[in-house]
């Protein structure tokens, strides 16, 4: 029976994109849309299978969100959303009894993925809190040290424009060196070159 979604974030327009992405899955069907967790809330008692919630909204925020939601949707796997990736923010999640985490730098199939963990019961969270050392045979890249800088900063969830200001670098500059990082990974996104920094001990969750 295809899955019934609730998407809860007080951006329409962001909504909108993730629906779009969303309803490709396969085992998605119906996907209702809430501007605040009591907008969700709202919504009950039909049926939600997950909650996809973003952790920054005015009001009541999605870490809070999450107890009335879980009352309100008792059945539900309750996914976060955020634009960060901080380590505190993730862990944050996990000691409020999240489900999941999702970076809203994820790309389309990074989210399919987390929806596929979520709905076969599974949580969606970034690598764990300690760098794994790299797989024997193959060994972490060789990145500059001006890369390395801004893949650190990268991990954190800053943008372009806060790497470039921060490294007192363009922001032209700064495309170019996460250009340059993405393909030293072999990832072509920011949510995948985090897992696969913190998979090969490029970084850790201090500085994540």
């Amino acid at each position: 029976m295809p899955a019934h979604l609730l998407l809860v974030d007080d951006h329409t327009l962001f909504r909108t994109g993730l629906r779009l992405i969303v309803q490709d899955h396969p085992d998605v069907g119906a996907i209702a849309e809430a501007g605040s967790v009591a907008e969700a809330c709202a919504l009950a008692p039909c049926a939600v299978d997950l909650v996809l919630l973003d952790i920054q909204m005015p009001g009541m925020n999605g870490l809070d969100g999450l107890r009335p939601l879980r009352e309100a949707f008792p059945q539900a796997r309750v996914v976060l959303v955020s634009a960060s990736v901080a380590p505190d923010a993730v862990r944050e999640a996990r000691t409020r009894g999240a489900d999941g985490f999702l970076p809203k730098s994820a790309s389309g199939a990074d989210i399919l993925d987390a929806i596929t963990l979520a709905l076969s019961g599974k949580p969606c969270f970034p690598a764990a809190s300690t760098p794994v050392p790299p797989p024997a045979g193959h060994p972490a890249p060789a990145l500059t040290t001006r890369q390395s800088d801004v893949l650190r900063l990268l991990c954190t969830g800053k943008p372009n424009k806060v790497i470039a200001r921060e490294l007192g670098l363009s922001e032209n500059t700064v495309r170019v060196h996460v250009a340059a990082v993405f393909s030293q990974l072999g990832v072509n996104s920011r949510s995948a070159a985090l897992l696969a920094a913190q998979r090969l001990g490029l970084v850790q969750w201090s500085e994540a």
